[in-house]
């Protein structure tokens, strides 16, 4: 009977390549601040805080001196879970469209879990891109085509119209 004691070292191996990525967070929670900060995501945060979750959310967790672009995508790849807060303001936003853009590629790649909230904006208008207006410098034309196929990913999602629970 052949010895199995040089298999150890393989399914050693074997087992390190299955096991699950380390995140830095639970959830990053992506918003427009002056549209929701001070209700529902302070709300949604607390939520998530008082239940053990370690949440993102940018005015706790960013360093101060650091670059606030590269540490907010960081903390979008370091995340199990980004919940979404769609706005009126969020789908205007470069910054919030850019951070839509990392978001969506770590599902596609990275099979992070996006879980969409429909705040004042129903789902089947970010679906619709042609009917969002973009106010864009020269220089941004090209995302914006990038930008309404994330947004038209992110509203196919399943998720939650608050506009249905007032």
């Amino acid at each position: 009977m052949p010895s199995y004691s040089s298999s150890s070292s393989f399914s050693k191996s074997r087992s390190k390549s299955k096991s699950k990525p380390q995140f830095t967070y639970d959830v990053f929670i992506s918003f427009r601040g002056e549209d929701t900060r001070r209700n529902f995501v302070s709300h949604l945060y607390s939520a998530l805080k008082d239940t053990g979750v370690n949440a993102f959310l940018d005015d706790e967790k960013l360093d101060k001196g650091e670059e606030l672009k590269s540490e907010l995508l960081h903390a979008i790849e370091g995340s199990q879970i980004t919940i979404i807060v769609f706005s009126q303001n969020y789908i205007h936003s470069t910054w919030c469209l850019d951070e839509l853009l990392k978001i969506m590629e770590c599902h596609a790649f990275r099979g992070q879990v996006v879980m969409p909230v429909f705040y004042d904006i129903g789902p089947s208008f970010l679906r619709d891109t042609e009917d969002i207006s973009f106010e864009v410098i020269s220089d941004q034309q090209s995302r914006i085509k990038l930008w309404k196929k994330a947004l038209t990913q992110a509203a196919n999602l399943a998720g939650w119209d608050l506009r249905n629970y007032k």
